[in-house]
């Protein structure tokens, strides 16, 4: 299957319908260069530690241990838990193309390969951002998400990622204006300020920007 049936441009097309999952406990595949990119040379896009990997975790879960027929293909729900089509030995091109159009007519139209890959990427981008303090970055990563998928029903779980992590930006916003507010109360104006600019400038498009705009309308000015 990994010559005939996988680089079929037919069965390429399908199967960016579907989150593709290789098993495959061998780890003497070498390498191979596509492009600028180097990858397992019988498994374009993985490394062989992957799929070793992948075996132990998803194989043992869908058959008893030591009963694994090389190859098998199993198509499953969106929430890795049901099984919908099986096939024990080599699937043929319009085969596997066939199966994974009535398993998309089943389970209605998902996420493609590309579509995935964008937002994984996306929300691997926003989490760093965060972490390493480049809020705009973050919450423009977030919104790129959102903006592009959010009606797409597929990507619901995608979109709420992305939603809880605008989320928890901007309950520190406001955390931080309950800080700048405490400053103000006891004198120190321009420390309130300082923290209201950097809640206004760098949380825009959040509530907590607004909000720290409003208030530094509202201080008093210094002494």
């Amino acid at each position: 299957m990994t010559s005939s049936v996988y680089p079929n441009k037919d069965v390429i097309a399908a199967s960016k319908q579907v989150v593709n999952i290789f098993c495959n406990k061998e780890d003497s595949h070498g390498t191979k260069k596509y492009g600028t990119e180097e990858w397992c040379a019988d498994n374009y896009g993985l490394k062989c530690e992957d799929h070793v990997k992948n075996h132990p975790e998803k194989s043992n879960k869908h058959f008893p241990k030591g009963t694994i027929p090389n190859p098998t293909t199993i198509l499953l729900t969106p929430d890795g838990e049901t099984e919908m089509w099986r096939k024990t030995g080599k699937a043929e091109g319009k085969e596997l193309c066939d199966a994974i159009k009535e398993a998309v007519k089943k389970t209605g139209a998902g996420i493609g390969r590309d579509e995935y890959k964008f937002m994984t990427e996306k929300l691997a981008k926003a989490e760093e951002a965060f972490g390493g303090n480049k809020v705009k970055d973050g919450i423009a990563a977030c919104n790129d998400v959102i903006k592009t998928f959010g009606k797409m029903p597929a990507a619901k779980p995608m979109i709420e990622k992305a939603e809880k992590k605008l989320d928890t930006a901007n309950e520190y916003g406001r955390e931080q204006i309950a800080k700048s507010k405490e400053l103000s109360t006891g004198g120190d104006i321009e420390g309130a300020k300082a923290i209201l600019k950097e809640i206004y400038a760098n949380y825009k498009g959040l509530d907590c920007s607004k909000e720290a705009e409003k208030e530094m309308a509202a201080l008093p000015k210094a002494k």
